[in-house]
């Protein structure tokens, strides 16, 4: 079957799908905060003194799963999330999400995480079991090679990327008119795709739920891909390089006080902005020329996407540590790790050495010249 289906347009309308979920949870207050469950232990990103999942993280996350693995059986067992399946709403129940066969078997199961609450249940499992097909209003999405092997293909996703920003629901802007500090711009949804055997992230698909804003609580979304495979580069990210005039670097707000200083350093004029794939996001439409961050703090799912585009587009997202020590750009990679590995928490799923995102790459080489070690 999957011969016949555009994997790529899979994905997109699986991001779309995955957007209209987000939107439908976050658009009633009462309901978002009985679906808010404070991760801990392994779950928990270390960076932040609290960390959260949604309801919608994992309805999102494992709604993909579903319909790729559907599609696409070859590639079931390597689509993996940020989130666990296992949900405790506010009320202390502890219900493990999964997708029903049908819309009544989903919307039984969502009756249980939302305490009863039918309607609610009903019309996310209705979103969950819609046929979305946002494809068929794109242009330039490209065929993909009919000898692509699925089974030596996995997925990465980031259901909803800055889930903190996604459940306040605030808006705060920096300086710069075309790029967020926090709130609900900062909010993604990142599916990447990428070679099992050697690691290397192919295609990714980044959406922004809340990218248009239609009316008070009325959004739509703005959507982007990238294509990198042997005999494929394609991507819809086709936008203008910026005047020049400023050299925009995106940071999070957490970076070492050095390495903001080194930035400065070489006139970077620096941006803190919530949410990796927001960031690197931002290096992609041009909006900013590196997204440098120098702790261990994103992971798999926070990365493949962003980088599979911006591969697409000739740049790419290095380690940052390795480097700097080799003063050689050093690429994010993938491969999967042996069984043992995979029961030892989620430290493998960790980018530990920090990461530089550039659209551009003649930037890497002026950051490694600059940033050797001591």
């Amino acid at each position: 079957m999957s011969q016949n289906i555009n994997l790529l347009r899979v994905l997109i309308n699986c991001g779309e799908k995955a957007a209209n979920i987000a939107r439908v949870c976050r658009s009633n207050e009462e309901l978002l905060a009985l679906l808010v469950q404070e991760k801990t232990g392994s779950e928990a990103n270390q960076r932040f003194e609290h960390d959260f999942k949604t309801l919608a993280d994992v309805l999102i996350q494992e709604t993909v799963k579903h319909e790729v693995g559907q599609l696409f059986p070859a590639m079931r067992d390597s689509i993996l999330g940020e989130e666990s399946t296992h949900f405790t709403n506010k009320l202390g129940h502890q219900i493990t999400i999964a997708i029903g066969v049908t819309e009544a078997e989903t919307a039984e199961c969502l009756e249980s995480v939302l305490d009863g609450q039918k309607t609610a249940a009903e019309a996310l499992a209705a979103e969950v079991h819609m046929r979305v097909s946002i494809d068929t209003k794109l242009t330039g999405i490209p065929e993909l090679c009919e000898q692509l092997d699925y089974s030596n293909l996995g997925i990465w996703i980031d259901p909803i990327d800055a889930t903190a920003e996604y459940i306040s629901g605030a808006s705060i802007l920096s300086d710069k008119p075309d790029i967020a500090a926090a709130g609900l711009d900062c909010v993604t949804v990142l599916i990447g795709v990428y070679e099992r055997d050697s690691g290397v992230p192919v295609i990714g698909v980044v959406l922004q739920p809340f990218g248009y804003k239609l009316g008070e609580h009325d959004y739509s979304s703005s959507l982007y891909w990238g294509v990198c495979l042997p005999t494929l580069q394609a991507h819809n990210c086709s936008f203008e390089a910026s005047d020049g005039q400023d050299k925009i670097g995106i940071v999070s707000g957490s970076e070492k006080s050095d390495i903001v200083q080194r930035l400065v350093d070489l006139d970077y004029d620096l941006v803190v902005a919530a949410g990796a794939g927001y960031k690197a996001l931002k290096v992609i439409s041009n909006d900013a020329e590196v997204y440098l961050l120098s702790k261990g703090s994103t992971f798999r799912w926070d990365t493949c996407a962003p980088q599979a585009i911006l591969r697409a587009l000739g740049g790419d997202i290095f380690d940052y540590a390795d480097s700097i020590k080799q003063q050689l750009p050093v690429a994010l990679k993938y491969k999967d790790p042996d069984t043992d590995s995979k029961e030892c928490g989620t430290e493998w799923k960790r980018n530990a050495n920090g990461l530089i995102a550039v659209r551009d790459l003649s930037v890497i080489k002026e950051l490694l010249s600059n940033f050797k070690e001591n």
